[in-house]
């Protein structure tokens, strides 16, 4: 469907990269501008740094008994021989770095960490139980990091009940740290929380262990960065299951996943980041749910960038970079495909970005969604993509404007000039009720297999685009409806014809050449009667058979770019009325 939006400032450039080094040269376009694309790399992606993401000490998980301060919770009766361990009724406070093994429980107490800001303190649980009834069970108020080992063969359980009265403290958290904290280990965690699950206020890690966490608002959450190496994470949460927000840096409050099984059910995002998620891994199962109406529950989140480079992906929500209202419309906000599995089903958009997506390998498959993949600019350079679209398949700069409003967060496109969908390589199948390929700017094919079930009414296109379309190589075959239908431009150097029928058809497209070969074969799910096919294979000059359903007919290409039969389309419509041959208005 076409857009009309009053003209804001957007993006700064098409496919312009921050941390992003340019590649081998493409003849695909960018844009309107003329200007030639290049080929990326996913090592071209190098928003963050994550050579140093995990250090050390992060990952070990050794220790030894002997050497440990140990600590045997008890209501009113803990025990530690340590100086450097403090007991007032049930709270407990460690006031010196070192080692500390942790056994028993407390039934409304807490474990304190409060030590000078140099010192390192790992805690070891071995089937501990803390219960606070109004706080954190586990809180850091000052050191210079905390790590927290899960013991092997351990269960161990926190809960906290309520937080009233933490209010001037801002303890909100059933482990809270105010310093950078790292979870590992083998064991099992279990966390219900009446607030957030775990968090710091400077990076979260986890590099291992089984977490089971149950909690009213975030899961976890990491103000300066989530950073999840492994484990197994089953999360429960009332708002987004995992979050990093960092107002203060621009280049903090970001998420970095690697590996791990995560199994997140959010009343709130899956996966939200005020700067980047970054996944090189992993095993994601994500739904999101609200019964709020102004609350944002996408799959996966980010203010600026998404990079997916790994994984599996099982979202019942989409993919998403957007910004908050606070932000200005010039960052760069892009989302990144370059490997995994997806399978997503959505009802809203199943990849969106408010600038650039990038899809430069993966296998997708949109099952249900509302556009496809969607963006300011739409690039493809590989991949295995599925996409059942209740409008467009691949959008570039749109939405309808009228039917994404009450969607939280939606319309935030405007029309500019620098819109364009680039499709460079792939296999491509769409199944659309609105338009199949919709551009507000350029659309230009040179590599790839395209196949397009478009829509079965004359108010949309398989293929759509306002600016230019060319194609210089691949294969296309777009069925839909004449009234919208749009051949490929004459720039194309690749033979390309659009067909307009007499009769809607159903079933089997075939196009042959003389010698009875087939060159394209496709069989779209709707009724159609118009038809678009470019192949390698098709010359000026020469004649072909193309068959549509039960009927066929012989085709001669009078030119590289050809058109035959009546479009409904006019002027203002998104191109030329085509009464003739040959793509002549």
């Amino acid at each position: 469907m076409k857009r009309k939006y009053m003209i804001i400032v957007l993006m700064a450039g098409a496919l312009e990269l921050t941390g992003c080094s340019q590649g081998t040269s493409n003849s695909a376009k960018n844009g309107t501008t003329g200007s030639e694309n290049t080929i990326i790399s996913e090592s071209d992606i190098a928003i963050l740094d994550t050579e140093d993401m995990f250090t050390e000490r992060d990952r070990d998980t050794e220790y030894d008994e002997s050497e440990c301060t140990a600590i045997s919770l008890s209501d009113e009766e803990t025990k530690c021989d340590s100086d450097g361990v403090k007991m007032d009724g049930q709270t407990v406070t460690i006031t010196e770095g070192g080692t500390y093994l942790l056994t028993g429980s407390l039934s409304n107490g807490s474990v304190v960490v409060d030590t000078d800001k140099t010192e390192k303190v790992q805690l070891i649980l071995e089937n501990v139980s803390i219960i606070n009834e109004e706080g954190a069970g586990i809180c850091v108020e000052q050191a210079d990091k905390v790590f927290i080992t899960l013991a092997d063969g351990s269960t161990n359980k926190i809960v906290s009940n309520s937080f009233t009265g933490n209010e001037d403290t801002n303890i909100d958290g059933a482990i809270f740290s105010r310093e950078d904290l790292t979870l590992n280990g083998s064991g099992t965690l279990k966390i219900t929380s009446a607030a957030h699950g775990i968090v710091s206020k400077d990076d979260l890690v986890l590099t291992g262990g089984v977490y089971q966490i149950q909690s009213e608002k975030q899961g976890l959450s990491g103000k300066e960065s989530v950073r999840i190496a492994d484990g197994t994470f089953t999360i429960t949460s009332g708002t987004d299951a995992i979050h990093s927000e960092d107002t203060d840096e621009d280049t903090k409050g970001f998420v970095y996943i690697t590996g791990g099984v995560l199994t997140l059910a959010a009343g709130g995002d899956g996966i939200s980041s005020s700067y980047v998620v970054q996944a090189d891994g992993g095993s994601f199962d994500i739904s999101t749910s609200s019964t709020e109406t102004d609350t944002s529950t996408k799959g996966i989140k980010a203010q600026k960038y998404v990079i997916l480079k790994d994984g599996t992906y099982q979202l019942a929500k989409g993919v998403y970079t957007r910004a908050t209202k606070e932000l200005t419309y010039t960052l760069d906000r892009n989302v990144y495909v370059c490997g995994g599995t997806y399978s997503i089903n959505s009802g809203d958009d199943g990849i969106h970005a408010d600038d650039q997506t990038v899809v430069l390998d993966g296998k997708i498959d949109i099952t249900n969604c509302y556009e496809g993949i969607e963006g300011q600019s739409v690039t493809i350079q590989d991949g295995t993509i599925k996409i059942v679209s209740s409008d467009d398949g691949l959008n570039a700069a749109g939405g309808n404007d009228q039917s994404s409003m009450g969607r939280p967060g939606e319309n935030t496109f405007q029309e500019d000039s620098d819109a364009y969908i680039d499709i460079l390589g792939g296999t491509i199948e769409i199944d659309a009720k609105g338009d199949g390929i919709d551009s507000n700017g350029d659309f230009s094919v040179s590599g790839g297999v395209i196949y397009v079930s478009g829509p079965g009414d004359d108010g949309n296109g398989a293929l759509d685009y306002d600016g230019t379309a060319t194609i210089t190589g691949g294969t296309v075959v777009a069925a839909g409806m004449s009234g919208m239908a749009q051949n490929f431009g004459s720039d194309s150097t690749q033979g390309t014809m659009l067909i307009n029928l007499d009769t809607d058809q159903s079933g089997e497209i075939t196009l042959k050449d003389t010698d009875g070969t087939v060159l394209v074969s496709y069989t779209p799910v709707r009724d159609f009667n118009s038809v678009v096919i470019s192949c390698e294979e098709l010359e000026e000059g020469a004649a072909y058979t193309l068959t549509t359903g039960l009927e066929s007919e012989k085709i001669t290409m009078s030119s590289l770019v050809y058109s035959e039969g009546q479009s409904m389309q006019g002027p203002g419509q998104g191109g030329p009325r085509m009464d003739g041959q040959n793509g002549q208005p």
